[in-house]
């Protein structure tokens, strides 16, 4: 870690992750980050997806797995193309991020939207996984435990058929997943766990999320909620 800590401060040509210094030192002192250094200070991150901190651009003969990378704009994210190209990751999904100021959040209770207890912890991972690819949910089975209150779900005979999870900085919310199972007795369970999330969050002064550019009906709904594109781009990579 203090090589890490070194090199970091010196800084690098080349990053993936914008975390502050600190959050990393906790993650690794709890074991969520595994730490691979390579020489003349490359250094590598597991947690779930791969980050980077790199200084030479060149095939790091990486296993399988995947990335994600945020950027303002395309030219940003052109930064790391030969990063991807010599390390053989490929784009599988691409999203733009979209916002919200809290004025225009209209929020409704609804009695069927419920907080999650711990033991639905698992059930809540499984749901997800089965919506969404598992680079694009990266979320592990810990994780859902660590953020269960800051998840919404919806039940019906007993078994989770709608949530929502988010995270939660100073002045913004951020919708991380959502998903709602079809055939369901409430038809606006999506539009509730939304409402839900606004309600609990009204002190924030933003919600923000990232949507799928070929999402048209996610897209859709957001808008009707009041959501509006920024310039914010959020893609993916895997390289196998």
């Amino acid at each position: 870690m203090d090589l890490f800590e070194r090199a970091f401060y010196k800084g690098f040509k080349l990053s993936n992750c914008a975390d502050h210094i600190d959050l990393m030192k906790e993650k690794i002192l709890n074991h969520k980050f595994v730490l691979q250094k390579k020489e003349n200070d490359n250094f590598f991150f597991l947690d779930g997806l791969l980050y980077y901190f790199i200084n030479d651009l060149k095939n790091y003969n990486l296993p399988k797995s995947c990335i994600k990378i945020l950027a303002k704009t395309n030219n940003q994210l052109s930064q790391h193309n030969d990063f991807l190209k010599f390390n053989n990751f490929k784009e599988i999904l691409k999203h733009q991020q979209m916002v919200l100021k809290k004025d225009n959040a209209k929020s409704s209770y609804f009695s069927f939207i419920s907080q999650p207890r711990r033991d639905d912890a698992e059930e809540i991972y499984y749901f997800f996984k089965k919506y969404f690819d598992h680079c694009l949910f990266y979320f592990s089975k810990q994780t859902i435990e660590e953020k269960i209150n800051n998840i919404f779900i919806y039940k019906e005979q007993q078994k989770i058929h709608g949530a929502l999870i988010y995270t939660q900085t100073l002045s913004s919310c951020f919708l991380d997943f959502i998903a709602v199972d079809r055939n369901l007795k409430y038809k606006n369970v999506a539009f509730a766990l939304l409402n839900h999330y606004f309600l609990v969050n009204q002190k924030k002064n933003f919600f923000k999320l990232f949507v799928e550019e070929n999402n048209i009906k996610a897209i859709e709904f957001y808008k009707k909620s009041g959501f509006d594109f920024n310039n914010i781009i959020l893609n993916f990579y895997r390289n196998f």
